[in-house]
């Protein structure tokens, strides 16, 4: 069946293979068509009913599901303590009663607002009269006025709900007038207190129109009507199709739970379908007119006589038709397998089993890898997070990409870091020991998940110490963010305490609007944390409100490699804000002596000497303004100095940046000339260039948009597309044959593409570019 060519692959194999079953498919519906159709019709038929029942059974079950929400409202209800509490209290408002009717409404959920079956729900209390519901609190006299059955004077009405001992009772649906507003609304009763002895009663209502939506589902068109009745016969919800007449249908007259029969029902032929609820044994009837139920029957008849003379005149023709087209792709996709793969495995004689083992092998070897990718998440996104504590990242831009390929997301305006130590574990650690703490860590992530949610990441930063990086939005003050966060934290605090029963502190860090500040926010948190650790107290402590130092110069080794690795980045403006703090806090705020700040002006010179040869700058000009920038016995000569200072890290960023925008240039250079020397290569993508170029994708989309201003397959598309036109208007070649010229490995893929970017066919195209040579 396979000729195979080196490079190439017969199609014949997959045209025949194709249109083989194509044709016996023809054969066996052309042989077997007139037998089956008359039973088909039958089928069909009992399909159509089937299928109404269903739908009606469908209807019932989630009306049941609703029902048993309901009843498990209500028993949540009846089963609070501080509702069967109220139970003996005769004198609701007098003394401590006041306050624990009001604490005891407040406390109730208000349920219609997270579950739109309920309209409402009351509790009625038989020795004190009193009424809670949703919103208030009333006496009954007031309540029955603001909440009347139309059809019960006020003593009927008290009767309902504190004469009888109702278990799951469910009243059909009674028009209610609700603080003026009419409304149709079932109610379900459950009473309060032992079974024969009612002390009250918890009522839920549910607006009847909720039921007719679910009944709405049914197709009563033509006159036709849906209703529920209970066990004792009663009409629970009824709905029909407007200006029709609703017929009410002996029960007894229906066979079994469920079902469906043929009626004569006022002089028209109706279909009845009906099925009984295991849940609480209402039965859930509709009435139909056969036309209605059975139309799609009617019309199937009609089609399909008109389908088979359609398929006898056009059966051959589609199969070669289908058998040619679906071909072609699986001839691409056999050429392309065996390019890609060499080969390997194909011994020419089926090429459907190749294709398959082929994509049960990239499915296997993806699976694979999406197993070790999602195995090594957390250890991915426990070291990004170990970085940005550190501060090693030097640059925003990258971080997006990091942060979404590690499944990270951290999305806001201001940040800041925070540090809870589990006090207890001071003093040295057994084995056993370690294993307790570890669990106990375990506990603390889970409570600060659930109190604070998607808000803030963690990361473990020792055995007894967990860092937390909040991602906050612009909205509010910055003393609203605060007392937000303070909040937050305190909540954390108040609940570690009382489910784990262990004391904790936390260390605050200053918000930045930044991801590059969490490192500082962190390290300002840690000196909190080393406060409250130094006076032995527990609780919260913030960087802000820490003593001021000022015996000594502030220069912390993190500042000092943030700055250096900001320096080698080329990042001048953070650079220059970096040293302006470190001026204002050593200058201005602490009023150091002139011998401290020779030694604070010692160490940031010292700093520069260990960065000049990481980035390749000679130490002798350096070397020659230290000597030339001031005198350092003077606070004059010292400012300058800090000064002469500023201009030499302003050089190393500008050096640094001047360096990196020559590299980023002749990166640019060799992505645009592979791109031109080889858009021919229908595998040439995002990926294969990444890969040659030995960058992430996520880096090369990025760059090439920052460089070129145009998206990367924007770009490469329109290339192709400059060379397609080209060829088209200067040469005669198939536009099969251009479209692999220019890199495509589909004629139609590229004819598509072709059009939607010149708004003309390639045949249109070069037709108008003969058309003007021939003018001109």
């Amino acid at each position: 069946m396979w000729s195979r060519k080196p490079g190439k692959t017969s199609g014949h194999g997959f045209f025949v293979r194709l249109l083989v079953p194509n044709m016996l498919l023809l054969l066996v519906a052309l042989t077997i068509g007139y037998v089956f159709y008359n039973k088909t019709l039958v089928e069909m038929e009992k399909e159509v009913t089937t299928a109404n029942l269903h739908l009606l059974q469908q209807t019932g079950d989630i009306l049941d599901r609703r029902l048993a929400e309901v009843s498990a409202i209500a028993l949540q209800l009846a089963n609070d303590t501080r509702i069967m509490q109220l139970t003996t209290v005769t004198k609701p408002f007098e003394g401590a009663n006041t306050f624990r009717v009001l604490d005891t409404r407040k406390s109730i959920y208000n349920f219609s607002l997270s579950n739109n079956f309920i309209f409402s729900y009351f509790i009625v209390y038989k020795n004190s009269e009193l009424v809670l519901a949703e919103s208030s609190t009333y006496l009954l006299p007031q309540f029955q006025s603001y909440f009347s059955y139309n059809r019960l004077d006020s003593q009927a009405w008290r009767s309902l709900f504190i004469g009888d001992d109702y278990q799951r009772r469910v009243l059909p649906a009674q028009d209610v007038t609700v603080n003026g507003t009419p409304y149709s609304l079932l109610t379900y009763i459950q009473s309060l207190g032992y079974p024969g002895y009612p002390q009250g009663a918890i009522a839920i209502t549910v607006d009847n129109r909720e039921i007719q939506k679910l009944l709405g589902g049914l197709d009563l068109s033509g006159g036709g009507w849906a209703y529920i009745i209970n066990e004792a016969g009663e009409v629970v919800s009824s709905i029909s199709a407007p200006g029709s007449q609703m017929h009410w249908i002996d029960r007894s007259s229906l066979a079994g739970k469920r079902g469906s029969m043929l009626q004569e029902i006022g002089g028209e032929k109706m279909m009845v379908t009906y099925t009984t609820s295991q849940y609480n044994g209402w039965t859930y009837l509709v009435a139909q007119p056969a036309y209605v139920v059975l139309k799609k029957v009617l019309y199937i008849k009609k089609m399909t006589f008109a389908m088979a003379f359609v398929f006898l005149a056009v059966g051959l023709l589609l199969s070669y038709f289908l058998a040619y087209r679906n071909s072609r792709p699986l001839k691409s996709i056999m050429e392309t397998i065996i390019e890609r793969t060499n080969g390997e495995g194909y011994n020419g004689s089926d090429g459907f089993h190749y294709i398959r083992s082929a994509v049960s092998r990239l499915l296997d070897n993806n699976e694979e890898l999406q197993q070790k990718m999602e195995k090594q998440a957390p250890l991915l996104q426990a070291a990004l997070m170990e970085r940005l504590l550190k501060g090693e990242f030097v640059t925003q831009n990258d971080m997006p990409v990091l942060m979404q390929h590690v499944g990270i997301d951290m999305q806001g305006d201001y940040f800041m870091a925070a540090i809870i130590q589990l006090r207890g574990y001071d003093k040295g650690l057994d084995r056993d020991e370690l294993e307790k703490l570890a669990i106990k860590r375990v506990m603390v992530k889970d409570i600060v998940r659930d109190e604070i949610g998607r808000r803030v990441r963690w990361h473990d930063v020792a055995e007894d110490q967990i860092a937390l990086v909040f991602a906050l939005n612009a909205a509010g003050s910055p003393d609203h963010r605060q007392a937000y966060i303070d909040e937050l934290i305190g909540d954390v605090g108040d609940v570690i305490r009382s489910r784990l029963d262990m004391t904790v502190r936390f260390g605050l860090g200053g918000m930045y609007d930044g991801l590059l500040d969490v490192s500082r926010s962190y390290e300002e948190a840690k000196r909190a944390l080393e406060y409250l650790a130094w006076r032995n107290m527990n609780g919260m402590m913030r960087f802000e409100d820490l003593p001021k130092e000022s015996s000594g110069y502030y220069y912390p080794s993190d500042l000092e490699q943030r700055l250096g690795n900001l320096a080698k980045a080329g990042e001048q403006g953070a650079v220059s804000g970096l040293l302006e703090e470190l001026y204002r806090v050593n200058f201005e705020e602490r009023h150091l002596t002139v011998p401290m700040l020779r030694l604070f002006k010692n160490e940031m010179w010292g700093t520069i000497i260990k960065l000049l040869p990481q980035v390749g700058i000679e130490e002798d000009t350096v070397l020659e303004l230290m000597r030339q920038s001031g005198d350092p016995s003077s606070l004059e000569g010292l400012e300058k100095n800090y000064r002469a200072l500023e201009a030499v890290y302003s050089k190393i960023c500008e050096y640094v940046h001047d360096h990196k925008k020559s590299q980023n240039q002749e990166l640019l250079e060799r992505i645009v000339g592979l791109l031109h020397e080889e858009y021919g290569q229908h595998e040439l993508c995002l990926d294969s260039v990444a890969e040659r170029m030995n960058i992430s994708k996520g880096y090369l989309s990025q760059f090439f948009k920052e460089q070129k201003g145009v998206n990367f397959s924007d770009y490469l598309e329109q290339l192709r597309m400059e060379q397609a036109k080209d060829l088209l208007a200067h040469t005669d070649m198939a536009v099969y044959e251009i479209a692999s010229h220019v890199g495509y490995s589909s004629s139609n893929t590229f004819c598509r593409a072709f059009k939607r970017i010149h708004a003309v066919s390639t045949t249109e195209y070069r037709r108008l570019n003969a058309k003007l040579k021939a003018h001109s």
